[in-house]
């Protein structure tokens, strides 16, 4: 999403603590002071527009070894990186500013031109306070008509809600910050449990909800930005942020059920409300699952074009700025593409025990005994979506000739295959990239004259189907149906038919227990690679089990003779695991504050 400013200078407002005589600090031509930020509608959106920019970019990281699948799903081949540490129970690590999503790039912290300055933790709190501080002077806005004060409230609202909720998913129950505190106050706020923040921030989204447009070109306000306001704040998004808010607190390890199936069923219907919703505007054209042609757009454009599909109900900012070197983000490249195509040394591998969630083209799991899978030829006949996303030893990988590297190497002793520097596997994952994004075919452009513009989206509507599927099953079934919305099944059914995958047969959905297992595997499938999996691993109490654990490599010599699923590496997850540890400094604040379990 690219967000087009209404007002360009930036006001910078600091994070939680932050002293109340330089929150409106000015870009240096700017001649303005609070009264005059606050009173006009135009200033106060360009308020506003500064909230967005805290949305974390989860495409890229703080430095080029890094990715974003913290769960089973794939091996780094940097030891620096944050899924190494994760995976040697080193959960502190978060607080590494220059490789984590959640504290942000700490070595570029005052750089706004930077995606990777935004972190979880940090740009969280901090969008918090903005957002409170524009609740609050919502009487100064006089100069204003009443659609243009709802608009503006509500993006507020929202974003209140939705800063709280990234917090809330990865530390658990949290403070719900409504004030706007100064450097003198004492505060003293104590953690909610999970249900009572989730609470909270339902009750802001639902405002959020009552306030937003459906689509800002239809309002007066957007007439303005008439035809560029995609990616503005809209109902579908605070739907599904409110769906999603539920969904999470509903599910096993928010209850603190020792089981993996123990759902809180009012959450989940609150869930399934909320995202029938977003499938009812789906159904009115807002929103539109892409032909699986188009299917790419979601991910990438080479036209110079950010991707911004009618697919995407929510998404962070657009922060490529390809003329820095280190701040574009066609540069930060390092994750799935090999050294030798110019990738920066830290491929992540995709496990094959992921991998094994693709099931086959027949529409059946590989477990299953009618499904065809061979052992002896694992790649054949697979699932559209396995070739959209994995790459497997000699597929081309470079349009022209590159000799050696023009196709993948990845078998024992290949040219590929490197655990320190390329493929840990047998595999890369392409998920965001052309095959022409290499330095032989050069298809991502030069500096300036950039092509290739790649993104993660924060929610598509793929993910609020499944959402949705899994929310409806737990309370209704299988063939269960919520507010007018398909029913579970059929949720699950709409996704893989874009794919042209046949229908779940029979045998995976004759009960809630069956379309479950179904659904989880689905999400692995449809949403690979897209930063779901270790919350979804988390969120079902699965993480700590001895085969989400553990992470393997396949490994096959050349002529493809044999293959052997080995053991690549264990992961060290205890129940503490599932929470990250608030930062210890401020936990020694005040009591009320209290540390995670176990850290």
């Amino acid at each position: 999403m690219k967000i087009i400013k209404i007002l360009y200078p930036a006001f910078l407002v600091g994070i939680l603590l932050s002293s109340c005589e330089d929150y409106l600090d000015q870009a240096p031509e700017a001649v303005i002071d609070e009264k005059d930020i606050f009173s006009n509608v135009l200033t106060y959106q360009g308020y506003v527009e500064d909230i967005y920019q805290g949305v974390v970019d989860v495409t890229i990281g703080g430095q080029v070894d890094i990715n974003f699948n913290f769960g089973d799903d794939v091996i780094c081949s940097k030891n620096t990186s944050l899924d190494k540490a994760f995976d040697r129970g080193d959960n502190w690590a978060w607080m590494r500013g220059g490789e984590s999503p959640y504290l942000g790039n700490q070595n570029y912290a005052n750089d706004n031109e930077r995606s990777d300055t935004r972190g979880i933790w940090d740009s969280g709190w901090g969008g918090i306070r903005k957002a409170n501080i524009g609740l609050n002077k919502l009487d100064d806005l006089v100069n204003a008509t009443n659609e243009e004060k709802k608009l503006i409230e509500g993006q507020l609202y929202f974003f209140r809600g939705y800063y709280h909720y990234d917090i809330l998913k990865s530390w658990g129950g949290i403070p719900y910050v409504t004030e706007v505190f100064l450097p003198s106050d004492e505060m003293r706020l104590k953690r909610l449990t999970y249900q009572q923040t989730a609470d909270s921030i339902a009750n802001d989204l639902k405002k959020a909800i009552e306030l937003l447009p459906v689509n800002w070109d239809q309002t007066e306000m957007g007439q303005a930005t008439n035809g560029q306001n995609k990616g503005r704040l809209v109902k579908g998004a605070a739907y599904g942020y409110l769906g999603k808010n539920y969904l999470y607190a509903g599910s096993p390890l928010m209850n603190g059920s020792t089981d993996t199936d123990g759902y809180n069923l009012d959450y989940c219907q609150k869930a399934a409300e909320a995202f029938a919703e977003v499938i009812k505007l789906a159904d009115q054209g807002v929103y539109e699952l892409l032909s699986w042609e188009k299917y790419s757009d979601n991910f990438y454009r080479m036209d110079q074009v950010s991707p911004n599909s009618k697919e995407y109900v929510f998404n962070n900012p657009s922060f490529g700025f390809p003329d820095k070197k280190d701040g574009g983000k066609m540069w930060e490249r390092g994750e799935f593409i090999l050294l030798q195509l110019q990738g920066y040394g830290c491929v992540a591998s995709p496990t094959e025990n992921y991998v094994e969630n693709f099931g086959m083209a027949n529409g059946l799991p590989i477990t299953d005994p009618n499904s065809g899978y061979d052992p002896n030829n694992p790649w054949l006949n697979r699932d559209p979506r396995f070739y959209y996303n994995i790459v497997i030893d000699g597929e081309r990988i470079v349009k022209k000739n590159a000799g050696a590297d023009t196709y993948a190497q990845f078998y024992i002793g290949g040219r590929h295959r490197d655990p320190s520097v390329n493929v840990s596997t047998g595999y890369i994952h392409k998920k965001f990239r052309d095959i022409t994004c290499n330095k032989f075919d050069k298809g991502w452009g030069n500096w300036r004259g950039h092509n290739w513009n790649w993104e993660c989206p924060n929610m598509r509507l793929a993910d609020v189907y499944l959402m949705y599927a899994e929310a409806v099953n737990e309370v209704l079934g299988p063939d269960g149906s919520i507010n007018g919305g398909p029913t579970a099944l059929e949720a699950v059914n709409i996704v893989r038919q874009r794919a042209g995958i046949p229908d779940v047969a029979p045998q995976y959905h004759l009960d809630k227990n069956a379309l479950r297992q179904t659904i989880r595997q689905e999400r692995a499938v449809e949403l690979a690679f897209e930063a779901h999996r270790y919350d979804d691993l988390r969120r079902w109490k699965l993480a700590s089990l001895p085969e989400y654990k553990e992470k393997y490599a396949l490994e096959f010599d050349k002529e493809h003779t044999y293959f052997k699923k080995v053991l690549f590496a264990t992961r060290v997850f205890d129940e503490k695991h599932y929470w990250l540890p608030f930062p210890q400094e401020q936990v020694n604040l005040y009591p009320e504050l209290q540390q995670n379990p176990g850290w």
